[in-house]
């Protein structure tokens, strides 16, 4: 179990294929225990629990783009359904976290590239309460202020610059928000996280997740 365990923290690391783990053990039996382990939702489970103990009141939302390596093309469905979108930069998948205080990962969601930030935010904050949720200007929408004062939550987000009637926030806690910009700085010195090889997206989820539960236990 360890070895199999040092193999895929050695794949997340340095993004290798399968075959090369055959220094560790048989890449088959890896990869096998691996697909076993993301059908059980292992790792998920994993982050959920230390995600239990996020501390503060100063949470932070944002994304990250992984550039989409040409082998992670084909995944047997259509590129928008396995998180694949075209962007500027070419193929994307972009990774959306909430962080607590500490810019320790409490939720992560995978959308195609192109996909704008403000779409997906909902879902990052469901079920929080009781917090401070730092922003940038991505995220200034009239809809999803009122969504974050109906569930209980602080707005701290700088309004745009076509604002007629810009909101105020707290610019002090706002300098707080380089947390999550920290977070996925760490995650993506994981050469699979930083550039995805994944062809399904569910599969690249849980690689990210690994890293995240690494970054947990730093």
């Amino acid at each position: 179990m360890d070895i199999i365990l040092q193999a895929l923290l050695f794949r997340l690391r340095e993004g290798c294929c399968w075959r090369a783990l055959s220094i560790f053990a048989p890449h088959t039996t890896i990869y096998t225990r691996w697909k076993q382990w993301c059908k059980e939702g292992l790792w998920e489970r994993i982050l959920e629990s230390l995600s239990t103990s996020a501390q503060g009141q100063l949470w932070s939302i944002d994304s990250t783009s992984s550039k989409v390596h040409k082998h992670a093309c084909g995944g047997g469905d259509s590129p928008e359904n396995q998180a694949i979108g075209k962007s500027r930069g070419g193929a994307n998948t972009k990774i959306h976290a909430l962080v607590d205080t500490y810019g320790r990962a409490v939720r992560l969601i995978l959308t195609p590239g192109n996909r704008h930030d403000i779409v997906i935010a909902p879902d990052l904050v469901t079920d929080c309460t009781q917090r401070t949720i730092l922003a940038d200007k991505a995220y200034d929408s009239d809809d999803f202020r009122s969504l974050l004062e109906d569930l209980g939550l602080t707005a701290c987000i700088p309004p745009k610059a076509n604002r007629t009637d810009p909101a105020s926030y707290h610019k002090g806690h706002y300098k707080r928000r380089h947390m999550v910009e920290n977070f996925f700085q760490r995650i993506k010195e994981k050469r699979a996280i930083a550039t995805r090889f994944e062809k399904l997206a569910s599969r690249f989820l849980t690689l990210v997740t690994m890293a995240a539960i690494c970054d947990w236990l730093r």
